[in-house]
């Protein structure tokens, strides 16, 4: 039978709390790490990646478990634009969401775009706004404005998301 000193099982209880209740990290990849790398490459799928180049506004990442999400806001050569990205286990990122600043969607749509993103989040963190600054006041939004006038149009391009 094992014996632990009455501190040492005090210590050991008052940690166990912080370390379950403690939310996983929000982190900014440093440039040119191969994290923040694979990411924008991830990004620039498809375009000549040598000559756009992107300036971001907000660049997070949030590893749970075997996974992990990532949320981008940045300007490149064809205006602005906000992503959210997706890693499972060892598999490469992909890009899973989208909205950039040229066209138009309707308020209904984009209530559905910006819900569906707010659930994919709320499968890594409690805090949707830890990694997405915002989702949560702006899917409400989107909600209350798609009940009163749904085809208002309320957000720009989108991509992926709800099929």
């Amino acid at each position: 039978m094992t014996r632990y000193s009455s501190s040492g099982v005090a210590t050991l209880l008052a940690l166990a709390p912080a370390a379950l209740a403690a939310p996983p990290a929000v982190h900014t990849p440093a440039p040119g790490s191969p994290e923040r790398t694979a990411i924008v490459k991830t990004l620039h799928a498809g375009d000549d990646s040598t000559r756009s180049r992107f300036t971001f506004r907000a660049f997070r990442v949030l590893w749970a478990g075997p996974g992990a999400v990532a949320y981008v806001r940045a300007e490149g050569p064809v205006g602005t634009f906000q992503a959210i990205l997706k890693r499972d286990g060892q598999a490469g990122w992909r890009k899973v969401w989208g909205e950039g600043d040229g066209g138009s969607n309707s308020c209904e749509v984009g209530a559905r775009h910006y819900a569906w993103a707010l659930q994919l989040l709320r499968t890594y963190t409690a805090t949707p706004d830890a990694i997405f600054p915002g989702i949560v006041a702006r899917a409400g939004d989107l909600q209350r404005m798609a009940k009163a006038e749904p085809d208002v149009q309320c957000v720009g391009d989108l991509d992926g998301g709800p099929s």
